[in-house]
């Protein structure tokens, strides 16, 4: 009779478990980037995007997101594509733009203020001044295209 107990509280436990990481990945601080009109298609086989061929592959596309500061690409370990907008949560103007963190593979950083942020999941700040994750776009991948969308 205890094991039939311990199952169901280990069950309950697991299951709260993935409850928090699945609603601390929800990015609900969307909304301090302002939206503006994100629709991209590259060619990953482009010499430009040849890095997307890789797990944790970054590339910037420049001149696109809020205000023109780029949108950060990077490829999983899981084989998907994750894209977020390069403006930093912290201090959202032109200058203050995130990019690939030389020291951290699956990392971004900005040079205004030092915030860093993680790639792989969720966008979320790991240390310095920003507390709110990187605004984050919708991605498809089919032949060899990436499409990324608001």
């Amino acid at each position: 009779m205890r094991l039939k107990s311990d199952t169901k509280i280990l069950t309950f436990c697991i299951l709260c478990i993935a409850c928090i990481i699945l609603c601390s990945c929800r990015n609900i601080d969307d909304d301090v980037v302002p939206n503006v009109e994100v629709r991209v298609r590259i060619n990953t086989l482009n010499a430009k995007y040849i890095d997307l061929q890789n797990n944790y592959g970054r590339v910037v596309i420049e001149n696109e997101g809020y205000k023109g500061n780029g949108i950060i690409v990077v490829h999983t370990p899981e084989d998907e594509y994750k894209a977020f907008d390069c403006t930093c949560t912290y201090e959202l103007s032109d200058t203050a733009a995130v990019r690939p963190d030389d020291r951290d593979i699956a990392g971004a950083v900005c040079p205004c203020c030092g915030s860093k942020f993680e790639l792989i999941n969720c966008g979320m700040p790991t240390s310095g001044k920003a507390r709110h994750s990187l605004k984050s776009y919708r991605t498809t991948f089919s032949n060899n295209q990436l499409i990324i969308r608001n």
